[in-house]
């Protein structure tokens, strides 16, 4: 009888029962295929499950992470979190660096106080970006049926990506962001139409939206974020999301200065509050992308298989 043992926690959290869910499991003996990985984070049901699969050096481990639908190649949350988890449970002498070797390339995860690494800072830096499609208000509008009132055209909407493609909408205000409900199927047909769905992207990834405003619930955030994505044929608000934040990064060094220093706030609208911490420059063409976070153990179980 296989088993393996997960833990649970809360990622970009301040406080229990904040940040967005994660399980992490140690699966160093690569005991799990592909098949068995994807029961195990249909079972769990979170926004994604990680699976550290094997140590390839000191401070470098293969990891694996999947959502309740398929493996992708790279995630936000997932990172930190499987960091935590590796420097906190598996390390016997941590590191300030961790890399994780996932699908879509290696991360370098930094923690900002190698003697406090329950309670410090741990920061991804993600890939180049990649800046894809525009889109005109109207036709956002439209497409994903929003009041055209509530949305900004002073910034541009755009798809970026960092690993996985999210389009990043300006928002006027956090009125406007709570205003923000949108129909599952009328979703998936912009998409379609915009060969932005799994079936008929070139990547075979669906895109998801980023929505955002400068005003905040609390003062010290710089913005307000809501992210919005379609699987299993359902509509899914995010309460934390570390790669479309990075995307976001990317947004604001193109378009809003070349030294970027923020604090986001997502998930309030959701009842979980989620704090991430963006750090970027850019110089040309050339992007520094780093989104931090903490973590936050919940449970500890072991999956008998």
């Amino acid at each position: 009888m296989k088993k393996i043992d997960y833990y649970i926690l809360d990622v970009f959290a301040k406080n229990k029962y904040g940040g967005n869910q994660l399980a992490v499991n140690l699966d160093l003996e690569d005991a799990l295929n592909e098949d068995e990985m994807l029961s195990i984070a249909k079972e769990i049901n979170f926004a994604e499950s990680t699976f550290i699969k094997q140590k390839l050096g000191e401070n470098k481990y293969a990891v694996r992470i999947f959502t309740t639908e398929s493996e992708i190649p790279f995630a936000g949350h997932p990172t930190i979190g499987t960091s935590y988890v590796i420097a906190n449970y598996l390390m016997r002498t941590p590191s300030n660096t961790i890399i994780l070797d996932l699908m879509n390339g290696e991360i370098e995860v930094v923690l900002s106080d190698v003697n406090q690494i329950e309670s410090c800072l741990y920061t991804m830096t993600q890939s180049q970006p990649a800046f894809l499609k525009e889109f005109e208000v109207d036709e956002v509008a439209t497409g994903l049926g929003i009041a055209p009132s509530i949305l900004s055209d002073t910034l541009p909407i755009q798809e970026i990506s960092t690993g996985l493609p999210f389009i990043i909408i300006p928002i006027q205000n956090l009125e406007g962001m709570n205003q923000i409900k949108l129909n599952a199927p009328q979703f998936k047909d912009f998409l379609l139409k915009h060969q932005l769905y799994k079936s008929n992207s070139p990547s075979g990834i669906s895109t998801s939206l980023l929505f955002f405003t400068d005003e905040t619930f609390e003062n010290g955030n710089d913005y307000n974020v809501r992210m919005f994505c379609i699987e299993d044929e359902i509509l899914k608000e995010d309460s934390a999301t570390g790669s479309a934040n990075g995307c976001f990064l990317a947004y604001l060094l193109r378009n809003k200065s070349d030294v970027i220093s923020a604090k986001i706030e997502q998930g309030f609208q959701m009842n979980r509050k989620s704090y991430l911490y963006l750090e970027g420059k850019r110089s040309g063409n050339m992007y520094d992308i780093k989104v931090g976070g903490y973590s936050i153990t919940m449970s500890k179980g072991t999956w008998i298989l």
